[in-house]
């Protein structure tokens, strides 16, 4: 560029951005959406999940109540095969930004392609949680299970692929075991509560039937379906399970964890890393180096080390595979919800 001319990035509204949010954390998972793409001067049509309707109309009713001009944030609801198509196919979408199943990703992506609209997907998770033999024993079995049992497994950021290196395998797996079994089933109202029921009939035909298709071989150490005719799944560990076993290899989104024994590091990451998803995995250990190490050669959008699910909102969330598209949060969403526009000036 000529000496003397200044230059400066402009970021523009977008326009209007089709926001879709899932079921399982309906009003977080509308904030982290609706929230940015407004900051940045954008319109919204929120479309929540057929199965979680009312957090989203609460939430507008309450903007407008706020003061939110007409037009600005708007609620659309109805069941996604048409509704959500309708949204994504319309040509006035300028960004979609979409949470929920990495089958429905692709469809929402392939839908904006036709206007050639910018997506930003979260998809489905299979995250490694890796236990190294150094680690502090109470603090990755704390975690483990938070990360695992939480919200009844239905994460898609769950730890359900627990690799444990040898050495503290077998007590591990005796914590993870007494841990899981202390977990109370019950009303998600009632404060004494560890674990509630799954969301719905047909989701828990989902998660249930995963328990009648085990190898030979497999064994169930704790849990299972409740078998009372609820929509209840106990706290679920699974150990001896073959790599290719669809429970290992798809998205349970239910309270199931596969226990694996590794031999070394380089085992681990090869374990964590033979799958198709990469939103997120944990590394428990004591060492910096190994931590900073191992976090560097998983492949997973964000890595958590000795916690779980700790979110700070300037950085960067999202995965890579079947995790999805893009990333959200801080400059990220700038990046997402605006149009730069570089302005070069004559003195």
């Amino acid at each position: 560029m000529p000496t003397g001319h200044h230059a400066f990035c402009r970021y523009e509204p977008a326009g209007v951005v089709v926001a879709i949010a899932p079921w399982n954390f309906p009003l977080m998972l509308e904030t982290w959406k609706v929230a940015p793409a407004l900051a940045w001067g954008n319109t919204v049509v929120l479309k929540p999940a057929e199965q979680s309707p009312s957090s989203a109309t609460r939430l507008a009713r309450l903007a407008t109540a706020a003061g939110l001009p007409d037009g600005v944030l708007n609620v659309v609801q109805g069941v996604g095969e048409e509704v959500g198509a309708v949204l994504t196919l319309d040509p006035r979408a300028d960004r979609v930004t979409f949470t929920g199943s990495s089958a429905t990703g692709r469809t929402v992506a392939a839908a904006a392609a036709a206007n050639l609209a910018p997506v930003s997907l979260e998809l489905g998770g299979k995250s490694a949680n890796v236990i190294m033999a150094d680690c502090d024993l109470d603090v990755a079995v704390e975690w483990s299970v938070r990360a695992i049992f939480g919200n009844a497994g239905q994460v898609c950021l769950a730890g359900s692929r627990v690799f444990v290196q040898r050495p503290v395998y077998d007590e591990f797996v005796a914590r993870f075991v007494a841990a899981a079994d202390q977990l109370r089933l019950g009303d998600p109202r009632d404060p004494a509560t560890s674990i509630g029921p799954l969301a719905n009939e047909e989701h828990h035909r989902k998660v249930t039937g995963y328990f009648h298709d085990l190898p030979a071989g497999a064994k169930v150490l704790c849990g299972g379906p409740a078998g009372d005719g609820t929509w209840f799944v106990r706290p679920t560990v699974l150990v001896d399970v073959p790599p290719d076993a669809r429970v290992c290899t798809e998205e349970v989104f239910g309270p199931v964890a596969v226990v694996t024994p590794f031999a070394t590091e380089g085992e681990a990451v090869t374990l964590a890393n033979a799958t198709r998803y990469g939103l997120n995995a944990m590394v428990f250990t004591e060492h910096l180096r190994t931590a900073h190490r191992i976090a560097g050669r998983l492949r997973a959008g964000t890595v958590w080390v000795n916690c779980f699910n700790v979110r700070d909102m300037r950085a960067p969330f999202g995965g890579v595979g079947d995790s999805g598209i893009g990333r959200e949060g801080g400059t990220f969403s700038r990046e997402f919800f605006t149009e730069p526009k570089a302005v070069v000036v004559e003195p």
